[in-house]
């Protein structure tokens, strides 16, 4: 296992350890052939695609391990990351996010690799996905534009008999959404914008090994997006109008080549105690609603068990923020609530934010422009996908809404020369 992380089973034989090697590597250099697995069932590619899979998720819940606690400061390369990035490279498991050749009739060959499986992987990959070298075939933009401008009603972000679990799927549609518009230049969006980030300002990989919770130690200097079209214009996108017309999405800069196409956030954790959450805020966000055991519906079987509520404790986190656009300057306030484990993947955070606006010269905070935020921070607090709506504009299926997407740039610093990866350790 010299090439690889230290794994979390240290005290099995060194014949366990040879064979997960071997193993290991065979998954690495030969892959599959995702486009036939996903899209066409074909029968030899879905068992080499679940064993690549379940190979990815281990290298990637073991990355990390072996981060020096003294110098959480400095970042060193992690193998196992290393591994994953080539294996993307060679078989092109972020350009099969999305299929748009699936009909009632062969649907079931579609999700032939275990759905939870597949898509927990891909979220993981978050941050290659906003990488043209590993993400460059970007299919499915109509379906997850419609997703990510519907309703909670319709597409809510958190699930299950309990509201605790991620909706994978969403959270896909909205990283497939945004990566169309920041890897494609010939869309004119924002494009020409992200690929004149600085390295330290584009997404990344976490930076410490996956645990449970993490909001303790929450990122200060964000970056990312919002995106929004006419009211007008919703109820078409909602209906699918935009797979036959194209509906253009705006941002919340209208500078398209420049520092102002982005919008930059500062957060901080404080002290609940310290910081008035107004009742409004609460009621428009639910913020610090406790997690309740409901009766389950057939569809919500493979939600997380009733029983396991007992067992998780709720870790509640209050920030405060200010940002900027292109446009204008304005406050934040809000939560991170910790998540159980999902799909056995520790590190998921419930974020809910209230933007608002504030005189400056009596502090009074303006209830007639409030927007509220609810997002998935995805395992290693790296990046935040969510929806923004207009607290008074609209309700149930008439919501004001869109997407958003915020990703940490929080400059880690690297030692020279310590730690690179030789060629010869990659498959």
């Amino acid at each position: 296992m010299a090439t690889f992380e230290k794994p979390s089973w240290s005290s099995k034989p060194n014949v366990e350890y040879k064979r997960q090697y071997q193993r290991r590597k065979t998954a690495l250099l030969y892959g599959a052939r995702f486009d036939l697995a996903i899209r066409f069932a074909h029968p030899k590619e879905i068992p080499r695609s679940i064993h690549a899979l379940e190979v990815l998720k281990e290298l990637l819940l073991e990355a990390r391990s072996e981060q020096r606690e003294a110098q959480q400061d400095i970042i060193y390369p992690s193998a196992n990351i290393e591994h994953v990035k080539k294996f993307l490279q060679n078989h092109g498991l972020l350009n099969q996010v999305f299929t748009t050749n699936y009909t009632k009739e062969n649907r079931r060959q579609v999700i032939a690799i275990p759905k939870e499986l597949l898509q927990t992987v891909q979220v993981l990959l978050a941050p290659a996905m906003f990488d043209i070298r590993y993400s460059n075939d970007i299919i499915g933009f109509p379906q997850s534009q419609q997703v990510v401008y519907s309703t909670v009603l319709g597409q809510p972000i958190f699930a299950g008999c309990n509201s605790l679990d991620v909706n994978t799927e969403w959270v896909l549609h909205n990283l497939n959404f945004w990566r169309y518009h920041m890897l494609r230049e010939s869309e004119a969006t924002l494009a020409f914008a992200f690929k004149d980030l600085a390295h330290d300002e584009l997404p990344r990989f976490w930076q410490k090994r996956l645990t449970h919770g993490g909001g303790d130690s929450l990122g200060k200097h964000w970056k990312g997006s919002y995106a929004y079209v006419g009211r007008e214009d919703i109820g078409d996108i909602r209906a699918g109008e935009g797979a036959v017309t194209p509906i253009i999405d705006e941002f919340n800069g209208d500078d398209k080549f420049g520092t102002g196409a982005f919008q930059d956030l500062q957060l901080s954790l404080v002290d609940e105690e310290a910081v008035l959450w107004p009742p409004s805020f609460e009621e428009a966000l639910n913020s610090l609603v406790v997690p309740e055991c409901r009766a389950k519906t057939r569809a919500q079987k493979r939600s997380a068990a009733p029983h396991s509520i007992a067992a998780f404790k709720p870790q509640n986190f209050q920030f405060n923020g200010e940002g900027s656009d292109n446009t204008e300057e304005f406050n934040a306030l809000g939560w991170l609530n910790a998540l159980p484990p999902q799909h056995d993947v520790p590190g998921w955070q419930r974020m809910t934010m209230m933007k608002y606006f504030q005189d400056p010269d009596t502090g009074l905070i303006d209830e007639a422009a409030l927007w509220a935020y609810e997002g998935v921070v995805l395992p290693g607090g790296q990046i935040i996908v969510g929806r923004w709506w207009c607290v008074d504009d609209g309700v149930g299926e008439d919501q004001y809404s869109g997407p958003f997407v915020l990703w940490c740039v929080d400059g880690p610093r690297y030692p020279k020369n310590e730690g690179a990866l030789n060629e010869d350790d990659l498959p």
